[in-house]
């Protein structure tokens, strides 16, 4: 799923009603021909510049990397809780850099974001000007065959239970797809494109794992070198405070109810409905080593697995650190 953004600026509505306006007058006036191109010329530049003005995002301050973060699906390396969360696509996530390095990771800790990130997929991308138009794309997980709907289970029968829990087989299941997500692949990063295994070491230097810790978090990883994204093994002063972006892209499974149907939608059934609970928390981290709290659905007044169906795109626009 790709992140760039593509929305109608009501701006650009009132540059469109002025030239117009601006022509009217001209033709009104008699205006030289000479002089009336000119004018409209310096409008049509003052009009860019605003525009691509108004494309500016609020950066967060940078974090720069004392230590090189190993790239091996453990959260230990990151801070604790991440500092970055997404309420409604359920997700936390951190970046940093050192000067030969960008680090990404996300966490989640909701069970039917997992299994939309495990089954559908997942593209993390990168935008060097700090807005939304992404020209390096990671895509891992990547979408796969697994029969994932097997993973939603009733629970063990619990007194005054009713709603869906995290099972032991549940929990099983989903660390063996987490473990068989092997593959991914690179999309804008030059001669470095294609399919790659995990355990792989590509010409470009990005390197990507996940996994389902100890607290039943799925911690997404990923190394890029400013080699890949800026072409130059370090970066100096003059990238302190340069912005940057980065999006986190998790796929949807298709409704059912969509027409012609589709084989990778989950079935709505009974071993599907009510809520979701388990160990811990809803896409953020840990403190003090101990899980922050239960995981949990955010459920539809009708169709509490409807987010299984809804796309999600977390952006994060940030600045470049530096440290002498």
């Amino acid at each position: 799923m790709p992140c760039k953004s593509y929305t109608l600026s009501f701006v650009n509505s009132i540059f469109v009603t002025l030239f117009v306006f601006i022509l009217q007058v001209m033709v009104m006036k008699n205006i030289g021909i000479r002089t009336g191109i000119f004018s409209l010329l310096l409008f049509c530049v003052a009009c860019g510049s605003s525009k691509r003005a108004g494309k500016a995002f609020t950066k967060m301050p940078g974090t720069w990397q004392t230590q090189p973060i190993v790239i091996d699906g453990d959260c230990t390396d990151w801070p604790s809780p991440y500092p970055n969360y997404d309420a409604k696509a359920m997700v936390a996530y951190a970046t940093s850099n050192d000067r030969e390095n960008l680090y990404v990771t996300m966490q989640t800790g909701d069970a039917l974001t997992q299994i939309k990130i495990l089954k559908q997929g997942m593209t993390v991308s990168i935008d060097t000007g700090g807005r939304k138009d992404p020209g390096f794309n990671i895509n891992f997980p990547l979408q796969n065959d697994d029969d994932l709907s097997e993973l939603l289970m009733r629970g063990d029968g619990q007194k005054g239970g009713g709603s869906t829990h995290l099972g032991r087989q549940f929990e099983q299941k989903l660390r063996k797809s987490a473990e068989g997500s092997t593959q991914f692949s690179l999309d804008g990063f030059g001669s470095c494109n294609g399919g790659f295994l995990v355990s792989q070491t590509t010409s470009c230097g990005v390197k990507v794992k996940l996994s389902i810790d100890e607290y039943k978090q799925l911690v997404w990883e990923a190394v890029i070198p400013f080699k890949a994204i800026y072409d130059m093994d370090r970066i100096n002063s003059s990238f302190s405070g340069k912005a940057i972006s980065v999006c986190f892209a998790v796929k949807a499974f298709k409704s059912p109810s969509a027409k012609g149907g589709d084989n990778n939608a989950a079935p709505m059934n009974n071993n599907m409905g009510g809520g979701m609970g388990g160990g811990g928390m809803a896409g953020g981290g840990r403190l003090n080593s101990t899980p922050m709290g239960p995981t949990s659905t955010s459920p539809g007044k009708d169709n509490p697995m409807q987010r299984l169906y809804e796309s999600s795109k977390t952006w994060k626009h940030f600045s470049i650190a530096w440290q002498q």
